[in-house]
């Protein structure tokens, strides 16, 4: 399986996602204008990958910002790990946030109210 290697940008966040690697990463911002044409790929790649995912799998998030179409997708890649995980697998999300950042880290409790999985709320400092 092909990772998923998206730089980021002011507009784009930075996406790994390398099953062979183990490395399943969101980082910086998400603004797209179209955020379903960027995020459809991303959320194929994760129906592909629950075909035959890692016995472990975590998917880090350290996102510093994300408009409210972003926000939708990234619910949506979030259940898709849900659902792999709804089936017997082991799925970690970490939800990183600057210690500083009560929104993203609201963001993620919030998130982490609607997802059945293990959510971890991480604060860093900058």
């Amino acid at each position: 399986m092909d990772p998923i290697k998206i730089a980021g940008t002011s507009q784009y966040p930075t996406v790994t996602l390398d099953k062979d690697a183990g490395v399943f990463e969101f980082l910086g911002n998400s603004l797209p204008e179209d955020a379903r044409q960027f995020y459809d790929p991303i959320i194929s790649w994760i129906d592909e990958y629950a075909k035959n995912p890692n016995p472990e799998t975590v998917v880090k998030f350290k996102m510093i910002y994300y408009n409210t179409p972003s926000s939708k997708m990234i619910f949506q890649v979030l259940k898709r790990f849900e659902k792999i995980a709804l089936e017997g697998n082991n799925i970690t999300i970490i939800w990183m946030y600057n210690e500083d950042d009560i929104d993203i880290k609201d963001a993620g409790k919030d998130f982490s109210n609607h997802i059945k999985i293990p959510f971890k709320l991480e604060s860093y400092k900058e």
